[in-house]
């Protein structure tokens, strides 16, 4: 059995996700484990639960002298889960519980020079927070209690679930070779973390002790906001600070004024040396073949994705900040780990699932399906969308994929529960506009957290429809496996909340030597290095043949993966380039790193 929880409350003052979560939890030892999940502020005035919290979260817990991290193996990930889950005391943590189980099982983690030693090859005692025995503790005084029941995330894991975790759900081929160093799953509870509630402007600390709430606090008093500044209003052109612009429309974008924002087809600066796993010519191969299994009547749609490769001396931490200044998005992730860095503005949530009363929990899904590149003007912009509102083929192939997502969830849901609350809503970000549903459910009483995992994982916007033969077509039509991305990131409260986005707008980040990228490393079937570069704003990415020559500077390896959906009558040129569109911010993200640390510059 694990101590209970100390809180305390502190007034926010305004602060961002990524202010506190550097006072708190930033490190220049990048093998250290680290978390934020930021939403941007300030929130949306219409819609302010979608983006109302961030949280934040240092190293792993210790519970008899064992770090309560986990790498579970493929196959037993999500029944891993569960048994974290039902060892909650009094199984108040969700559906199906059971009251004071501690279970065992045996797991690795990670050890390498650079890492501290978390633990080898060991047994890890599974283990909720119990009940608080004070929950009216007063503000800020840190004695064992209960924080609010509003906020989403009391005590529990946070991690990931790779794309291939779809394997334990699915019988799916292996056909292709996973080459990224992160593992498929990888879970842990801290021993201090901080969720923001921007609403009310409340800063919740949590900790093992109360010495470490006051380490929290001593750390927050001590914080230097010379790096990341005062925090500024995102807002949509004068609409206000991501305040209403219409009907169903939102903005998580910077205003044109901001620094960091970009039209569509600005001049970059100059940008890292990039090469492509696929060719032009490659990719537009396999957009033909999943046509053809279009009109043999095999599924739908699907998604094919490419990925991208660069070197760079800057940290992950820096290639977040400028990510996120540049494209704040609603489920924004960064995490530090002893594989690397993962970096993210996913605007896409897979699955929530929130405690409404002690016997059932509200689950919702937001599926995205349909792009524009955003107008340089505010009148083009508007135009652009309502072109997107009124084409007939997005509209279609939206409802397609809220359909599937609605079967999805009704295959865990009440009867008659699952309804579409929002429909073909615009959501704007920094180089692109999209189509977004919300559909919500109530979670049957039988089934629990992770049955909702099972029931949704992977998001039918990033595989296609039907589910599991468009997985299959990816399988063979894609060069490499997808590792991380279209995966899921987020946290698993041990009441049984849930909140995973989908890992799209993302870049993985590992450190590398000078040897790994010298001479001409072959990636891709045809071996086929690619650079991007801006051109016209008809297509403004157009790419050309570039080998990186020998670097001798320490370097630290960046991949992004980005797609489009496939349909019937898509033209594969056009596919290519949406794709590479929707790059631009994380390419623009690359590239201010690029201007200020260079790829052969020794950083500071």
């Amino acid at each position: 059995m694990t101590q209970p929880w100390y809180w305390r409350s502190l007034p926010l003052d305004n602060r961002t996700g990524s202010h506190i979560f550097k006072a708190l939890f930033g490190s220049t030892q990048t093998s250290e484990i680290a978390t934020l999940l930021e939403s941007p502020y300030p929130t949306p005035t219409d819609n302010p639960q979608l983006a109302r919290y961030s949280i934040c979260a240092g190293t792993p817990r210790y519970v008899d002298g064992y770090p309560q991290m986990w790498t579970p193996a493929l196959g037993n990930v999500l029944p891993f889960l569960e048994q974290l889950l039902q060892a909650k005391v009094g199984g108040g943590g969700g559906h199906r519980g059971h009251g004071g189980q501690e279970e065992e099982n045996t797991f690795h983690t990670p050890h390498t020079p650079h890492t501290p030693p978390y633990g080898k090859p060991r047994k890890a005692r599974l283990h909720t927070p119990p009940t608080a025995p004070n929950p009216h503790s007063p503000k800020g005084v840190g004695t064992p209690s209960s924080p609010p029941p509003h906020l989403p995330f009391t005590g529990g894991w946070l991690g990931w679930l790779g794309y291939d975790i779809a394997r334990e759900i699915e019988r799916l081929p292996y056909t292709k070779s996973d080459s990224l160093p992160f593992p498929v799953a990888f879970w842990y509870e801290p021993d201090s973390f901080a969720v923001l509630d921007h609403w009310e402007q409340i800063l919740w600390l949590a900790a093992t002790s109360p010495d470490g709430l006051d380490e929290l606090e001593r750390k927050l008093e001590h914080e230097d906001d010379g790096e990341l500044g005062v925090p500024t209003p995102l807002g949509g052109w004068g609409l206000g600070a991501m305040g209403r612009l219409g009907d169903g429309e939102k903005d998580f974008t910077p205003p044109p004024h901001h620094p960091t924002s970009l039209s569509p087809y600005h001049t970059l600066p100059i940008l890292p040396p990039l090469c492509f796993h696929s060719s032009q010519e490659e990719y537009e191969a396999a957009v033909n073949s999943a046509k053809k299994y279009i009109q043999a009547g095999d599924i739908f749609q699907t998604n094919l994705s490419l990925r991208f490769e660069t070197h760079t001396t800057a940290s992950g931490w820096e290639i977040y900040r400028a990510l996120q200044q540049i494209n704040p998005s609603p489920f924004a992730c960064y995490f530090q780990t002893p594989w690397g860095e993962v970096i993210s503005c996913s605007p896409e949530r897979l699955v929530k699932s929130q405690r409404h009363t002690d016997t059932t929990f509200h689950v919702s899904t937001r599926p995205i399906a349909g792009t524009r590149s955003r107008g340089i003007m505010p009148e083009q912009d508007q135009k652009l969308a309502q072109e997107l509102l009124n084409n007939t083929k997005e509209r279609a192939e939206h409802i397609m994929l809220v359909d599937l997502e609605r079967n999805d969830l009704g295959r865990v849901c009440e009867w008659g529960s699952v309804k579409v609350d929002e429909l073909l809503t615009i959501e704007r970000y920094s180089h692109v506009m999209h189509l977004v549903s919300n559909i919500t459910g109530t979670l049957r009483h039988d089934v629990s957290a992770v049955d909702l995992i099972r029931a949704i994982f992977p998001g039918g916007t990033i595989t296609g429809c039907p589910k599991v033969r468009c997985m299959e077509i990816i399988e063979e039509l894609e060069p490499v496996r997808r590792s991380l991305f279209y995966g899921s990131c987020g946290y698993l409260d041990w009441q049984g909340n849930l909140d995973l986005n989908i890992l799209i707008r993302t870049l993985l980040l590992v450190p590398s030597s000078p040897e790994e990228v010298e001479g001409d490393r072959e990636v891709g079937r045809s071996g086929v290095r690619e650079n991007i570069e801006l051109d016209s704003p008809h297509y403004p990415i157009t790419s050309s043949l570039h080998h990186i020559n020998p670097i001798t500077s320490p370097l630290n390896t960046v991949w992004g993966q980005v797609g489009a959906g496939i349909v019937a009558d898509s033209d594969p040129e056009r596919e290519w380039h949406e794709s590479l569109h929707k790059a631009q911010a994380q390419l623009q993200a690359l590239a201010t790193v690029f201007g200020d640390r260079g790829v052969g510059r020794q950083g500071g």
